[in-house]
């Protein structure tokens, strides 16, 4: 009864227009008020439906063994396609258009989003890039599911805290809504996980530094002009202005140490954005974390994630 009233909390989302499978889209002049409602809607829709959890349950090894290497290569390409749009927004134009929808889910109508938002010209690009990034949360929260499955087949202990996968759900939907702290980050609620491909600003004074996390691995950020990261055995990179792509891509900006094998090769960009504004988006698969009072703002309130502001 109680496996019951938790998956009944996982509701499926409400539908983005009156047909949920051709999503309605605002006229120009309604766009910027509808924008975080559009948002809102996709955000509903970046966790596996609960009609599929049992269904990856009886999966044999090797069909989940092929689909995480499947979500894997999307995952990429969604990644790559998002950093992409941070150039220039015809580049989400020609994936949207070099898309084979084939290849997108049909959980909660993505493939009649992308459907719909691909015929779009000029004026919504804001709702390209929101449906780019929230469809990169939904790959990433598939494959987190998928690769659960497979552990709790071989009996790791990861799977141990959470022995069914509606409550492994239950928890990946908390850290993807409230950033909550990983299991590894456990013992350290300061930590909190940014959302995937979502742009948080941090106010960080020239006198002060912030602890992040690619991964596991702890890095000093310093707001000095230009500012600085430094690594966990003191080797230190200067930021160049504007977007700095680090992780360990050896065309990256900053190319961190090889070793660190579970951070991403294109794992954050750090965006010096001026004096006292640094602007973090993280790409990667096994998270960046932030101090939460590096997260408020000097007010008291908490930076805000902007899906549509990249």
């Amino acid at each position: 009864r109680a496996l019951r009233s938790e998956e009944e909390t996982m509701t499926e989302p409400r539908p983005l227009g009156t047909d949920p499978t051709a999503p309605q889209l605002p006229d120009a002049e309604e766009m910027r008020d509808a924008l975080q409602s559009f948002e809102a809607g996709l955000a509903e829709r970046t966790k596996v439906p609960p009609s599929k959890l049992s269904e990856l349950m009886e999966w044999p090894e090797e069909r989940l063994r092929s689909e995480s290497k499947a979500v894997s290569r999307v995952l990429k390409r969604f990644a790559e396609a998002v950093v992409d749009s941070l150039e220039s927004p015809q580049n989400s134009d020609r994936f949207l258009h070099e898309l084979d929808l084939r290849s997108i889910s049909r959980d909660h109508d993505w493939r009649a989003i992308f459907s719909k938002i691909r015929d779009q010209e000029a004026g919504y690009d804001g709702y390209k890039r929101a449906v780019l990034i929230k469809y990169l949360q939904y790959l990433s929260f598939r494959k987190r599911l998928i690769e659960y499955v497979a552990a709790s087949r071989r009996g790791l202990e990861e799977t141990e805290e959470y022995s069914d996968i509606t409550l492994f759900a239950l928890r990946l939907e908390a850290q993807m809504q409230d950033a909550s702290p990983s299991r590894r980050r456990a013992a350290d609620p300061n930590f909190a996980r940014l959302p995937l491909g979502e742009s948080v600003d941090l106010m960080v004074s020239r006198d002060e530094e912030v602890n992040i996390m690619l991964a596991a691995h702890v890095f000093r950020l310093a707001g000095t002009e230009p500012p600085a990261l430094t690594d966990q055995h003191g080797v230190t990179y200067v930021l160049k202005e504007g977007r700095n792509l680090v992780g360990r891509h050896p065309e990256g900006d900053v190319v961190v140490d090889p070793n660190y094998t579970d951070v991403s090769r294109a794992h954050v960009i750090i965006e010096w954005c001026g004096p006292g504004l640094i602007r973090l988006i993280d790409f990667s698969s096994r998270g960046t974390y932030v101090h939460r009072d590096a997260l408020k703002r000097p007010d008291g309130r908490k930076s805000q994630s902007r899906p549509g502001a990249l």
